[in-house]
């Protein structure tokens, strides 16, 4: 006789809407977060990219690097807001917050 058909199988519970509303939080809130960490190393990789191009003397080419990165920036803003469903989508607190590191390369490169 196998040791796996004398154990009890645990039965299956069912969720109340509380815990299901809870998880659903939960999963929104990691996956924003997934997302983020993911999505700002495009921002960042821009803002370095411009530094490089700014040192080989191409300012332009750094300003419009940086502008990319500013879009990017607030691209993943409202995609983080959406993922959590926050409204509205498009919030200036959190754009202006989401501009900082496009800003300050803006300010590193010139």
């Amino acid at each position: 006789m196998s040791s796996h058909g004398s154990q009890p199988r645990p039965s299956a519970r069912t969720m109340s809407a509380e815990e299901t509303r809870a998880l659903q939080v939960v999963r929104r809130r990691t996956t924003a977060i997934c997302f983020f960490v993911v999505a700002i190393h495009g921002v960042i990789g821009l803002v370095v990219v411009a530094d490089v191009i700014a040192r080989q003397g191409r300012q332009s080419g750094a300003v419009v690097l940086v502008v990319m990165s500013a879009f990017l920036a607030i691209g993943i803003s409202v995609a983080v807001r959406a993922i959590l469903a926050a409204r509205p989508v498009f919030s200036w607190p959190w754009v202006l917050v989401s501009l900082v590191p496009s800003a300050a390369g803006l300010v590193w490169v010139l």
